[in-house]
Parts: structure tokens; C-alpha cells; sequence
């Protein structure tokens, strides 16, 4: 009977292409499986009926150690810089009410959701409104409510 298997030479060149791969994935993580794979194709080298399954499950397995033994000495924590939580800057909004009643700002190219919507009852607030957005924080906007004008009195019954 015969078992398929990869000839030595064709892992090595999988392996190889798995690393040149990582120029195009920059993740630091498809290059331990192209080791894996290439110390599996020395490894079948040496012993040449090892079966196709063998040689996935010995790449896939080299790879993963390698990556959880190796990859943080390569990559260093600081090379990328924390951005404060305020990175969009804050200007001038469009008033959203959807059919459902919901109230939210279009400002900086996306609908947000507004974090001090209390602080706005009393104000008329309608959809297509210019309003001063003041900060954005936990992902929602603050409106400024001096820029909704004076409150709207209640009508009387």
C-alpha cells in the first residue's frame, strides 16, 4: 500500500515560502510554522517514510513551540506607542434621529453615539442640527449644549 507523503525538498521549499511570506503578513507568526516546516523536510531527510500526516502534524506542532518558546524574545514590547484615548479631535457634528428615536452625532466621518444625552433634554433637538462636539471618550461623543441654543420651554396643558 502506498502513503502519501511530501518529498523532503518539496517541505523545505513550503517552509521557505512560509517565511518569505511573512515580508507580506508582518504578524511574526507565519514564520515559526515556515521553520516548523522546514525542520520537518530535514527531519523526513532522515527518515523517508514518514507519512503525509506525520509531516503536517510534526510542521504544525514545531511551529506552534517555536512561536510560543521564541517570538517574544524577537519582539520587543515597546515597538509600537500607546495613543491617548482623545486621538480624534473634536469639532463640528451633525444631529442624527433615527425613526426609533434614537439620538446620535455624525462627526469626523462616523456616527457616534452621544455619552450626555441627559444633559441635552430640554433643548430642540431635530436631525440635520449643527452642534459642537467637545471630546470624544469611551467611544461616544460629548455634545456641547450651548451650541442646541436656549432650552425650549415645556407646553403648558
Amino acid at each position: 500500500m502506498l502513503e502519501l507523503s511530501i518529498p523532503w525538498w518539496g517541505l523545505v521549499a513550503l517552509g521557505a515560502l512560509l517565511v518569505a511570506a511573512e515580508i507580506f503578513v508582518m504578524a511574526f507568526i507565519v514564520m515559526w510554522f515556515g521553520i516548523g516546516t522546514i525542520l520537518t523536510g530535514l527531519l523526513t531527510l532522515f527518515i523517508p517514510d514518514m507519512n503525509l500526516g506525520l509531516q503536517i502534524l510534526l510542521a504544525g506542532l514545531l511551529g506552534g513551540v517555536l512561536m510560543y518558546l521564541l517570538r517574544d524574545r524577537f519582539v520587543s514590547k515597546d515597538n509600537g506607542e500607546a495613543e491617548p484615548l482623545h486621538t480624534f479631535s473634536a469639532g463640528k457634528g451633525v444631529l442624527v434621529i433615527s425613526r426609533e428615536g434614537a439620538v446620535s452625532v455624525n462627526c469626523n466621518g462616523t456616527y457616534w453615539r452621544i455619552a450626555n444625552l441627559e444633559e441635552l433634554q430640554g433643548h430642540q433637538l431635530e436631525s440635520g442640527l449643527q452642534v459642537s462636539v467637545s471630546r470624544f471618550e469611551n467611544n461616544a461623543a460629548y455634545v456641547d449644549p450651548e451650541s442646541l441654543g436656549p432650552k425650549v420651554a415645556p407646553a403648558s396643558q
